[in-house]
């Protein structure tokens, strides 16, 4: 009976603030407030309560995903009230709180009356900021806050729901503000155990590339964006037939352990193919038969191989075309494959997500190829070998519903010509 919706994944000191009397929504512009409580921002949940389940559809982690298809729910018949603690990944000004219930199993077991707090320690000190009491079976119940809140972490507890003797269910929730502290970038570098063999890390600026003890796997072409890891996964016989997609680490703040989640190249829906788990095994980086730490241009691999790489080791300001410093190590290396393949010709591509308007995404994707551009210029790389296009938001390699997908669709693509 609980089966019958499909699962997401395969695994998976103030006063009392006072909210508005009813839901308000916010426009999606580049202004609007960001939600904070998602994978894609780099949230973790730090305490959980019994749960139906402890990964995927029906567990704690899908409050985080952002899709309003998949959610929590409790244990059959234990409806006591349960509490949850999430951490932010830095301490954050926070607007708002919005809810999805609309696909609650039935009306009277989604939630109804809960209870928001706000601290900068995980442990106390934990202060009411909203009170809020949701209409049954319906998403996007948005209540803004009339004086804003900060900390870093948000302990949530659901004290009832509208009736039902067996189940509570929440499906999302969201937490919308803005960061208050620029994270500073730490080495994440090492190996890692999980359930598909360890993970060697590699990790130079903001850039990783490394291996997993999985079918060949291989973490190429990585990118930091603050906690959140970025990379195209591949897997495979090595040099021959191999497949992949998109896929995201988030990192603890002491960097020991990781929670991630993997898709298929050509999966828009936003729910995971899978996910991933890691605890840290060593500062030693290791190796793996098919990948060893330094050894050659992982750039100039993936264009070798597959003619194409994605390149989430190049960041920018956000809205801009500015080139973080963090993006030196990979644009050095896309540097290094020029130089080392002088035959070849690139074009570089831009893409966005899909806040804004089409215009202006269009026209910041554009820049940033052309930003890419002026630098393997400046480095000595000879324009004529050099085009540069953007395509915007119109090519997405994840759902554009999703924090988590957003990140991923923001980024730069090198082909070889």
């Amino acid at each position: 009976m609980r089966m019958s919706k499909a699962s997401a994944c395969i695994v998976f000191s103030c006063a009392v603030l006072l909210l508005q009397p009813k839901p308000t929504a916010w426009a999606q512009t580049a202004a609007a407030p960001v939600n904070l409580l998602s994978w894609g921002a780099g949230a973790l949940i730090v305490q959980a309560p019994p749960s139906y389940s402890d990964s995927g559809n029906w567990s704690p982690d899908a409050l985080l995903d952002e899709l309003p298809n998949t959610g929590w729910a409790t244990k059959a018949g234990d409806l006591t009230p349960k509490v949850f603690v999430f951490e932010l990944a830095d301490r954050s000004q926070i607007t708002g709180l919005a809810f999805d219930t609309a696909q609650a199993e039935n009306r009277g077991r989604g939630a109804k009356d809960l209870k928001v707090e706000i601290s900068d320690s995980k442990d106390g000190g934990f202060t009411p900021i909203a009170t809020p009491s949701l209409a049954p079976v319906m998403d996007h119940q948005k209540f803004a806050l009339k004086t804003p809140a900060a900390g870093r972490y948000l302990r949530l507890t659901v004290l009832s729901n509208w009736g039902d003797s067996q189940y509570m269910e929440i499906m999302d929730v969201y937490a919308y503000g803005k960061p208050l502290v620029q994270r500073a970038l730490a080495n994440n570098s090492g190996t890692f155990s999980s359930s598909y063999g360890n993970f060697h890390m590699q990790q130079t600026g903001a850039t990783v590339n490394g291996c997993y003890e999985w079918n060949n796997g291989l973490i190429e072409n990585g990118g930091f964006d603050g906690r959140v890891l970025r990379f195209t996964w591949t897997e495979g016989e090595v040099g021959g037939n191999r497949h992949g997609g998109p896929a995201m680490l988030i990192f603890a703040d002491d960097g020991q352990s990781f929670t991630g989640f993997w898709w298929h190249d050509g999966n828009t829906s936003g729910s995971p193919n899978g996910d991933w788990h890691g605890t840290r095994v060593s500062r030693d980086v290791g190796s793996c038969p098919y990948w060893k730490p330094g050894a050659g241009n992982a750039v100039e691999e993936q264009l070798q191989s597959e003619g194409r790489a994605r390149l989430y080791g190049i960041l920018f300001d956000t809205d801009s075309d500015h080139l973080k410093d963090e993006s030196k190590p990979t644009l050095d290396e896309l540097v290094a494959a020029a130089r080392a393949q002088p035959s070849w010709n690139f074009a570089i591509e831009g893409h966005t997500d899909n806040v804004g308007s089409d215009a202006h995404n269009q026209a910041l994707s554009e820049k940033r190829a052309i930003s890419v551009k002026a630098y393997l210029v400046a480095a000595g790389v000879n324009e004529n070998r050099l085009t540069t296009q953007g395509f915007g938001a119109s090519r997405p390699v994840a759902s554009n519903d999703t924090a988590l997908g957003r990140s991923q669709n923001r980024r730069v693509e090198i082909v070889k010509k």
